[in-house]
C-alpha cells in the first residue's frame, strides 16, 4: 500500500478535496479520497487491539463497497487479508470458506448478518462481527466505531512482503465446477493495476456493476485511489435502474457485462439521450465474450464513446485491453471459420501469453484456436488450499505458464480474440462449436433482449443446441422465427436443433455471468 499512498498523496495536492473515491448505489454512502489514509490508520489500530495479526484473514459477505473497500485497505497495512463471498451464500458453505482461512472477523450488512450468524455455529472457533451500512447491528462492532480509534495502536514496523504475504482470496465464479479461493498477494494486485492503468484512461469516474469480492473491483480502486478517479458501485445491480443512474451521476465510463450491454443496446430512447448529454467516453466490456453486433449496435448509437472489451480473469486481473483511440471508433474484427469475432485488444504491460495445441501443447500461429496460456507478475500464487500451506499451481505448466481453460487466438498483428470456455464449446457431428457464436446470432435480431444457449446429448449427432430467449415486450417473435433466424445465418452445426425457450430472465451466477448449469437446468423443468 505504500505505492498506492504515495501516488495518493501527490494527487490530492491537485484534485478536488471533496472528490470521492466509492459511492454505493443506490445508498448514497461515500469514502473520500482525502480521508482514505487517515481512515486506514484508525481502523488498522483498532484492528490491532482486536488482536488481530499480520496474515489473519477477515471473511465478509456484504452487499456494501465503499465502507468494506476502506476497512480492506487499513488491512492491508497490517499485513492483513480478506475473503468475500456473494451474499446469497448458504451458511454451511460460508462455514467451510471460513474454516478453511480461519477467520476470527465476519463483516457483514442488516441484509447478511442472519446467514453468517448461522454459518459461525459450525466454524469451531470464535468470530468476532464487525457491520457496515446504514447503522450497527446487535452484537457487532459497527463501523464507525473502528473510525473513533484514535490510531496510537498502529503498527510502525509490519514487515510485509508484497511477493509472498496473501492479500485477497478470491473466488472464482464457479462456471466450470464447485469455486475455488485464487489467492493474490499485494504485489499480483499492484502488478495488475500497473498493467491496466496503461489502457484503462477513465478520465474522472466510473461506474460498475462487478461484485466487492470480484478480481476487477480489486483493480478498479487500487487505480481509483491513483488516479483520483471517483467509482460508483451498484451494491444491489438492477439493469432497469441502469440507465436513470447513469444520466444522475454521468460517469465518463462504464463497465458492464456482455449480457447486459447486448440488453441495452436494445434501448434506442434512452442510448438517445445519453449521447445528448454526451458525458460517456469509454464504454468496456468485461467477465466474456462480447458479440458483433452488440459492439457495432453501441458504438453506432455513441459515437463519441469508445466501446472496447477486455479480457481478464480472477487467476490474472487483466490479459489484453486496446488503448482508447481517436474516433470514429475502430473495432478490430476478423472472419475466422466463418464467424465474426470482435478483439480484446493487444496483451497490456508485462502480460505474455500464447496459444498452444490443446492436445499436443505445442504453440499455434495466427487465427489457429487453442487454449490461451498466459505468464504475468499478477498472475495469482495458486488456489487456495488451508491457510499455512502453500497454494495449490496445478494449473501452471512447469514453466510457470497458467492455463486459462479459454479457447482462443491471435491475429497477425497480435490483437487477442477470445472465443470460448473450453468446457462449453460442444460437437455436432465432428464440427466443434461454441454457445457464444449462437447467441451472437440471436443476439442480432431486433426482438432479443438477451440470450443464451445450453446442448443436449444425441446418440446420431453427438449434441443439439436450445435457444433461451428473453424478447422485448409485446413483440410477437415466435419460436420458429427465432429458430429459422439462426438457420438462415449459420452452418447447420450452429442450428438450434432443440428449438427455443423464451423466459423472462436469464439465469446468473453469484459474478454475475450468465450460468450455463441453470441455464441446461430451466430447460429441463421445461
Amino acid at each position: 500500500m505504500s505505492y498506492v499512498f504515495e501516488r495518493l498523496r501527490v494527487g490530492l495536492e491537485k484534485w478536488p478535496k471533496d472528490k470521492k473515491w466509492i459511492v454505493d448505489i443506490p445508498s448514497g454512502r461515500y469514502i473520500k479520497l482525502s480521508e482514505v489514509e487517515s481512515n486506514a490508520r484508525k481502523i488498522a489500530s483498532a484492528f490491532t487491539r482486536l488482536g488481530m495479526q499480520h496474515g489473519d484473514f477477515i471473511y465478509f459477505c456484504t452487499y456494501e463497497m465503499a465502507q468494506f473497500y476502506q476497512i480492506q485497505v487499513s488491512l492491508f497495512l497490517l499485513g492483513g487479508c480478506v475473503r468475500g463471498c456473494h451474499p446469497a451464500t448458504k451458511p454451511e458453505i460460508s462455514t467451510k470458506e471460513m474454516q478453511d482461512i480461519k477467520a476470527n472477523f465476519a463483516i457483514v450488512d442488516h441484509e447478511t448478518i442472519g446467514t453468517i450468524r448461522e454459518a459461525i455455529k459450525n466454524v469451531g472457533f470464535p468470530v468476532q462481527l464487525i457491520s457496515v451500512g446504514e447503522e450497527k447491528l446487535p452484537g457487532t462492532i459497527y463501523y464507525t466505531e473502528l473510525l473513533e480509534d484514535d490510531g496510537t495502536a498502529f503498527p510502525e514496523d509490519v514487515k510485509i512482503n508484497p511477493q509472498t504475504d496473501i492479500a485477497i482470496v478470491i473466488n472464482t465464479s464457479g462456471s466450470t465446477g464447485a469455486p475455488k479461493g485464487v489467492v493474490h498477494t499485494q504485489r499480483s494486485i499492484l502488478a495488475g493495476m500497473l498493467s491496466e492503468e496503461r489502457v484503462l484512461l477513465i478520465e474522472d469516474s466510473m461506474m460498475e456493476l462487478m461484485t466487492n469480492y470480484g478480481v476487477i473491483s480489486n483493480s478498479l480502486l487500487m487505480h481509483d485511489l491513483c488516479h483520483g478517479i471517483t467509482t460508483y458501485h451498484f451494491t444491489k445491480f438492477e439493469k432497469e435502474i441502469l440507465i436513470d443512474q447513469m444520466l444522475k451521476y454521468k460517469p465518463n465510463g462504464i463497465i458492464l457485462y456482455p449480457h447486459i450491454a447486448a440488453w441495452l443496446s436494445k434501448q434506442k430512447d434512452e442510448l438517445k439521450e445519453i449521447r445528448e448529454k454526451d458525458f460517456l467516453r469509454t464504454f468496456l466490456c468485461g467477465g466474456w465474450v462480447v458479440d458483433a453486433h452488440t459492439a457495432d449496435t453501441m458504438s453506432e448509437a455513441l459515437p463519441n464513446t469508445y466501446f472496447k472489451t477486455v479480457y481478464g480473469m480472477s487467476e490474472a486481473f487483466g490479459v489484453s485491453m486496446k488503448i482508447n483511440g481517436a474516433k470514429p471508433n475502430k473495432i478490430e474484427r476478423c472472419i475466422n471459420e466463418d464467424r465474426e469475432y470482435i478483439s480484446s485488444g493487444p496483451l497490456m504491460l508485462n502480460v505474455k501469453a500464447k496459444i498452444v495445441d490443446l492436445e499436443t501443447g505445442k504453440a499455434l500461429g495466427p487465427y489457429c484456436k487453442g487454449e490461451i496460456i498466459v505468464k504475468s507478475p499478477s498472475l495469482m500464487a495458486g488456489y487456495l488450499t488451508e491457510k499455512g500451506k502453500p497454494p495449490s499451481r496445478d494449473s501452471f505448466t512447469e514453466d510457470g505458464w497458467m492455463k486459462t481453460s479459454d479457447l482462443g487466438f491471435f491475429d497477425e498483428k497480435g490483437f487477442l480474440y477470445v472465443v470460448e470456455r473450453i468446457t462449453f464449446v460442444y460437437k455436432y457431428l465432428t464440427m466443434i462449436t461454441s454457445p457464444a457464436e449462437v447467441e451472437a446470432i440471436l443476439l442480432e435480431h431486433p426482438d432479443v433482449l438477451e440470450a443464451g444457449v445450453t446442448t443436449f446429448p444425441d446418440p446420431e449427432f453427438d449434441n443439439l443446441a436450445k435457444g433461451l430467449v428473453v424478447k422485448r415486450p409485446g413483440s410477437k417473435c415466435t419460436e420458429a422465427d427465432l429458430v429459422k433466424f439462426v438457420a438462415d445465418r449459420a452452418a447447420i452445426n450452429k442450428h438450434l436443433h432443440k428449438g427455443v425457450q423464451f423466459v423472462d430472465a436469464l439465469p446468473l451466477g453469484t459474478a454475475g455471468k450468465i450460468d450455463r448449469n441453470a441455464l441446461r437446468r430451466m430447460t429441463i423443468q421445461n
